[in-house]
């Protein structure tokens, strides 16, 4: 019996990985003993995983080296951020150069959620790649080992680490422990924009899976992982739309959301504040719209809450009682409610999010909001997102409309409320490019992937 030890640092990592079969089919293998470190117990719960606390600074104080340990960690997170801001100066991100042209609002707001867009990280000499080769060198010398992480692999005994995040600075400490003890590291990707925008991956990955074959091309280009140890496995979380039981006839769903059976909605998949600050405008102008008739008869906005939206009930009151509009509260585990959401909306709107993807899975028509509005910087505007790599390689296929004012996102709508097949052939061409394979079988896969690396 061999033991592996997977390391997920974000909830939403849980979500999109082990909301699946991928933990059962591990198990069931019988060959191997899970031990999980993550957020929450209850991520194992109904498994025969054994779950441990994802290690987080001065939770503990049982001794002096506990001490030591979490001060080590926290510089090593700071040292880290300063590798991602050098490594995205270094290839040129886009996206990354245009956050640090930000107003000082926007970047605090954006350092406080971990972005590392304050300019000191690059100081001094940002651009130069031999110096970045020489940080790194110094950030895995085995510094931020921790004390806590030791234990826990004294105790566990792993043969195989898999790090579900590769550029995180939440799993250096298991990945030099790991490093330090010869134990083999698999790598799998976080998610569609992380070789673009989250920094240097951890050395010494044996192999990695990612979602498509436009993510391994980013890891090959910017990354230098040689093709043959990228594995394209799919998306996990969009296994469930290869499953005919997922979905429920659309007069059904209908009536589980409380609408009559006559009404098409344009689902809004909003983002936090950060992210999303001209949604809730965005969204009452839509009502408006819908309620004076423009997208025609029985139309519905229907707004989804971020999942880890806090402040949805304060952002979206100007919503509350108005016809012809839904707020749905945030909900983080139904996948199959989500789904049918996008299965049956009459489109879907975003703001660079996830749920463009989703919807052009699901061959339902999607438009991206890219707002140039002129009352804000021009580096603060919500078009600036779409200038970011990962996002353009989207818009490049063809399948999304871009909305780049209020009227364009009404022009939009109503163009594919009166016409779903409208640019069909670009979806198309999008599924195969980032999101392809959709057989239902990237959590097979995965655990395929997992379970050929145990020796």
């Amino acid at each position: 019996m061999r033991t592996i030890f997977l390391i997920l640092p974000y909830d939403m990592s849980v979500r999109t990985f082990l909301r699946g079969n991928l933990l059962s089919m591990l198990i069931d293998s019988k060959r191997v003993r899970l031990v999980m470190a993550s957020r929450s117990p209850d991520d194992v719960m109904g498994s025969a995983a054994t779950w441990r606390s994802i290690i987080r600074p001065f939770r503990r104080r049982r001794s002096v080296r506990m001490m030591w340990s979490d001060i080590r960690f926290t510089l090593g997170f700071l040292f880290h951020l300063a590798l991602v801001y050098r490594f995205n100066v270094v290839h040129g991100f886009r996206g990354f150069l245009d956050r640090l042209k930000q107003s000082p609002a926007s970047r605090r707001t954006a350092f406080r959620e971990g972005l590392p867009v304050l300019h000191p990280f690059g100081f001094p000499w940002p651009r130069s790649a031999r110096l970045l080769t020489s940080l790194q060198k110094l950030y895995w010398m085995g510094w931020t080992r921790h004390v806590a992480v030791a234990e826990v692999f004294d105790e566990t005994r792993p043969d195989l680490v898999v790090l579900f995040h590769c550029q995180s600075p939440f799993v250096t400490p298991y990945a030099q422990e790991a490093r330090n003890r010869g134990i083999p590291m698999l790598g799998v990707n976080g998610s569609w924009d992380q070789p673009t925008t989250k920094g240097p991956l951890v050395p010494g990955l044996a192999e990695i899976a990612v979602q498509s074959a436009q993510v391994k091309s980013e890891l090959t280009e910017y990354h230098g992982i040689a093709p043959e140890r990228i594995h394209v496995t799919g998306w996990p979380q969009m296994d469930l739309y290869a499953d005919p039981s997922t979905f429920v006839a659309r007069d059904v769903f209908l009536s589980r959301l409380g609408l009559p059976p006559q009404t098409r909605y344009v689902l809004i998949g909003a983002y936090s504040e950060r992210l999303g600050a001209h949604e809730p405008a965005m969204c009452l102008a839509l009502a408006q719209a819908a309620a004076a008739g423009l997208f025609g008869p029985d139309c519905v906005i229907y707004v989804r809450c971020h999942p880890l939206e806090l402040e949805w009930e304060e952002r979206f009151r100007d919503l509350r009682d108005l016809p012809h509009v839904v707020v749905e509260p945030p909900r983080l585990g139904d996948l199959q409610h989500l789904a049918n959401l996008i299965r049956h909306a009459g489109c879907v709107v975003a703001s660079a999010g996830t749920i463009n993807l989703d919807a052009v899975a699901l061959d339902t028509p999607s438009v991206a909001v890219a707002f140039e509005d002129e009352s804000l910087p021009f580096y603060d505007r919500p078009s600036r997102r779409y200038d970011m790599e990962h996002i353009v390689s989207v818009l490049n296929a063809g399948g999304l409309r871009i909305a780049r004012s209020q009227q364009d996102l009404h022009d939009a709508v109503a163009a594919y409320l009166a016409d779903t097949t409208c640019d069909a052939e670009g979806r198309r061409s999008l599924r195969e490019r980032h999101l392809e394979p959709l057989d239902g079988g990237a959590s097979r896969r995965l655990a395929d992937f997992i379970l050929k690396n145990v020796t």
